[in-house]
């Protein structure tokens, strides 16, 4: 029986072969995560400047919204999303963005690893069991 931790990358690097992004509680990354410059020297400093941190959070949060709308007209919509091909639709959102960070970003990922945001969040890997009735959907 394999584990996770064999079939997954390496932590010392991507499937691109750049360094790793930060993780919470990780090293410190030498460069800013949003234009590539270098950062100050005192600190756990992961942007150079108060602009870089807003212009990459920005970036997250429009792409977020994009895809938050998109995911739950597939989670509860199920029929119009079947025929819209929603998660054909995602995918394709996905790879954009992908494209404008190796185009505009130096291939600088603008997105979390999975290890901090299941760090931030360790109910994702909750398992629910409920032994009671379904009450159905709510109205």
């Amino acid at each position: 029986m394999t584990t996770a931790a064999t079939n997954s990358v390496p932590d010392d690097r991507r499937l691109n072969g750049s360094a790793p992004a930060v993780a919470r509680g990780s090293a410190v990354p030498s460069v800013c995560l949003e234009c590539g410059g270098p950062l100050p020297a005192a600190g756990e400093a992961i942007f150079c400047a108060s602009t870089c941190r807003a212009a990459f959070n920005n970036r997250r949060a429009k792409r977020g919204a994009e895809l938050y709308d998109l995911y739950m007209a597939h989670r509860f919509d199920r029929a119009a999303a079947t025929d819209a091909k929603v998660i054909s639709l995602m995918n394709r959102l996905a790879s954009n963005y992908r494209r404008q960070d190796q185009d505009q970003r130096a291939g600088r990922r603008s997105w979390r690893p999975l290890r901090a945001v299941l760090a931030d969040h360790p109910s994702l890997r909750a398992v629910v069991v409920w032994r009671g009735k379904s009450k159905g959907p709510q109205a």
